[in-house]
């Protein structure tokens, strides 16, 4: 027999489901897409950067990956409308995959998953890229994820793109670099919430 495939949508604000059941002679699969994405935005990361995004009312199963989006089309479309071309010089990119809890003040909690699962976005790749999670125990509600940028990018240039969104729901952190002017070589890292959102695709196992 044939695998025959069945899909049923929700959407709720800027959270998708989608649900797939893949039916075949041995077992019965069900697979719920959770999407989250809002009002479209983005950014270029560097070498040691980071970004994790807060993911609450998560359905049950088991999460099996997580599918971001990286040098998408929308960047030409935004060097279409302004008339301008972005400085971009799109290379290899090694990430490093982080999960982390999260506290009751939707503050960052205890490193769940701190670089152990690596991926390479490669400098011709556009759109959606998918990392199997399945070696990842998840919490049941409410966590963070995200990446690091691990592998050396250039100064002052554009080598990776990152498909974010706008919306209060979520929240996000990273680092914030402080130069101390008075010692051109000295630097301090703060923990800050970010601006926006990472794009981002759950598949959850049913």
């Amino acid at each position: 027999m044939f695998p025959v495939a069945l899909f049923a949508q929700n959407k709720i604000e800027d959270t998708t489901t989608l649900d797939e059941v893949v039916i075949t002679t041995h077992k019965k699969k069900k697979i719920k897409k959770l999407k989250i994405s809002g009002t479209p935005a983005y950014n270029s990361f560097s070498q040691g950067e980071f970004i994790v995004t807060s993911v609450n009312e998560i359905p049950k199963g088991k999460i099996s990956s997580v599918t971001f989006y990286f040098n998408t089309s929308f960047i030409d479309l935004v060097d279409f409308v302004s008339g301008k071309k972005f400085d971009t010089n799109y290379l290899d990119v090694k990430l490093g995959l982080l999960v982390y809890e999260m506290n009751e003040n939707r503050e960052l909690g205890n490193i769940i998953s701190n670089c152990e699962i690596t991926f390479v976005v490669p400098h011709n790749h556009k759109g959606a890229f998918k990392i199997d999670l399945s070696t990842i125990d998840f919490p049941k509600d409410k966590f963070f994820i995200g990446f690091k940028v691990l592998s050396q990018t250039n100064k002052e240039e554009y080598n990776i793109y990152v498909r974010l969104f706008e919306k209060n729901n979520h929240i996000s952190y990273s680092e914030m670099i402080i130069k101390d002017f008075t010692n051109p070589e000295k630097e301090t890292k703060i923990l800050t919430p970010y601006f926006a959102n990472l794009k981002m695709t759950l598949e959850i196992e049913q």
